[in-house]
């Protein structure tokens, strides 16, 4: 379990070693982790998630093979009621065209469904050949969401992002990074910059997973609020 101290920033001669010691501990014990998914999660498994000490939960919302995902609404509903932070990740249809439309779609479904984030799904599936391409589909995806009012995160990893766009295109840099890594270590350590990328927002570290009595994948948070 996570124990969370609010600490305040002293200074008291010898004593501010131990302070940032301790500063140390409480982001080691207190990162915050979460899964996302691409099943039905019942209200059930959602509290089972909260107390397992997940705090966020983002289930697929857009399927790749271009409609929306039948669970997405049924999830994010599950999952805010069990207490987790919700968000969504879209998994573009790519063959199909007309990224805005797959966006308006995915609105439509949410309605009024509290979201945190919008996730646009770069991993390697179906993306043209020409890099420019893809970075045209994504940036008009990212911009229908914008128009629409949304919180726009890109989920990525460096050989994906390398392959699908160029590691020299940094058009998406200003929104949040979600990457993969799966090396199964709770930790951005590991973090290797690209795509105009400094600092990674959340770290996938292993892929499926069972976890009560459900396929996810885990995730951490890499930016870790001190009080």
């Amino acid at each position: 379990m996570c124990i969370r101290d609010r600490y305040q920033r002293r200074v008291h001669g010898n004593q501010s070693n131990m302070w940032i010691l301790l500063a140390l501990i409480s982001f080691s014990l207190c990162a915050e982790k979460g899964v996302d998914v691409s099943t039905l999660f019942s209200e059930a498994k959602c509290k089972c998630l909260k107390e397992k000490d997940q705090s966020f939960f983002v289930p697929r919302c857009y399927q790749s093979g271009g409609k929306v995902d039948p669970n997405c609404v049924s999830n994010l509903k599950n999952g805010h009621d069990a207490g987790l932070s919700t968000g969504l990740y879209i998994f573009p249809c790519v063959p199909c065209g007309n990224p805005a439309k797959q966006v308006a779609d995915t609105v439509k479904a949410v309605g009024n469904h509290e979201v945190d984030t919008y996730w646009v799904d770069v991993e390697k599936l179906n993306w043209h050949k020409d890099k420019s391409l893809n970075r045209k589909f994504i940036e008009e995806m990212v911009n229908a969401l914008k128009e629409h009012g949304k919180k726009v995160g890109i989920y990525s990893s460096y050989y994906m992002w390398q392959d699908i766009v160029g590691l020299d295109y940094s058009g998406m840099s200003s929104y949040p990074l979600w990457y993969s890594h799966y090396d199964k270590k709770p930790s951005c350590s590991d973090f290797k910059p690209f795509g105009g990328w400094k600092k990674p927002h959340i770290k996938q570290f292993e892929g499926t997973t069972n976890l009560c009595q459900g396929g996810v994948d885990l995730n951490v948070k890499c930016q870790i609020k001190l009080y």
